[in-house]
C-alpha cells in the first residue's frame, strides 16, 4: 500500500531552498512536453539533491541512488507527455520513492539491509495489519480512504510529520532539525498519531 502525500504538504515547507535561479516548475514541464533534453538538467539542478534524499533514505547506497535518479528522470522523459503534472515535485518524489522501494527489495531479497524504509514501516505495521498479502482491493481502498481522512483532519505540523516519516521516510532525528524541535517532541507527536489512526480504523471497521 503506498501512502500519497496530502496536497499541500511539499517538502518544499521544510527541505528547499528557494526558488531563486530555478526555472518554474511550469517551464520545466513545458521543456519536457517539447522534448528538450534541457528539462532532465533543469529537473536534476533543481531537484537532484531532494531526489537523491528521498532514494538514499530507503537503500543507503550512493551507487544505487544515482541509478535511482537516472531512472527517475528517464520515467519522467518517458511519461511527460502525454502526463502534465500538476506538482511537479511531487510527481518526481512518486517515481523516485516507487523505483527506490522497487531496488530495496530486489537487494533484500538476498540479504538485509538496514533501511529507514524498514524502520517506519515497521512502526507503521504496529497501527496497520495489513502485510502486502491483501486480496481484495476493495480493503485495501477502504484502508487509504480512511487515511486519507485521518491526514486532512491533522494540523499542518502533524501532517508533516506524518508524510515525512511514512512517505519519505525521514529519521525522527531528521525531523526534528527540519521543524527545530526535540527527537521526544517529534515521537511522541508520531506515536499519538499512531494511536489515533489505530482508533479511526476500529471504528470504521478495518482489522487492526
Amino acid at each position: 500500500m503506498i501512502i500519497q502525500p496530502y496536497g499541500g504538504m511539499e517538502k518544499t515547507m521544510a527541505r528547499n531552498k528557494t526558488d531563486s535561479g530555478y526555472l518554474p516548475d511550469k517551464e520545466i514541464v513545458d521543456l519536457y512536453w517539447s522534448r528538450d533534453e534541457k528539462a532532465i538538467d533543469e529537473t536534476d539542478k533543481k531537484y537532484g539533491k531532494y531526489l537523491y534524499t528521498i532514494a538514499y533514505n530507503i537503500i543507503h547506497s550512493r551507487l544505487d541512488c544515482e541509478e535511482c535518479l537516472n531512472d527517475t528522470y528517464l520515467g519522467t522523459w518517458n511519461s511527460i507527455p502525454p502526463q502534465r503534472p500538476g506538482s511537479l515535485q511531487g510527481f518526481l518524489s512518486r517515481i523516485t520513492r516507487n523505483i527506490a522501494v522497487d531496488r530495496y527489495r530486489e537487494r533484500s531479497a538476498s540479504k538485509r539491509i538496514p533501511s529507514e524504509l524498514v524502520s517506519s514501516l515497521e512502526e507503521l505495521g504496529d497501527t496497520l495489519s495489513y502485510d502486502g498479502s491483501l486480496e481484495e482491493e476493495a480493503a485495501v481502498s477502504a484502508v487509504a480512504e480512511e487515511l486519507n481522512k485521518f491526514l486532512r483532519e491533522l494540523d499542518e505540523r502533524d501532517q508533516f510529520i506524518f508524510v515525512c516519516r511514512y512517505y519519505y521516510c525521514d529519521t525522527i532525528d531528521d525531523l526534528s532539525k527540519m521543524l527545530s524541535v526535540s527527537e521526544r517532541t517529534v515521537f511522541r507527536a508520531i506515536s499519538k498519531m499512531r494511536e489515533e489512526l489505530r482508533e479511526r480504523l476500529k471504528e470504521g471497521g478495518i482489522e487492526v
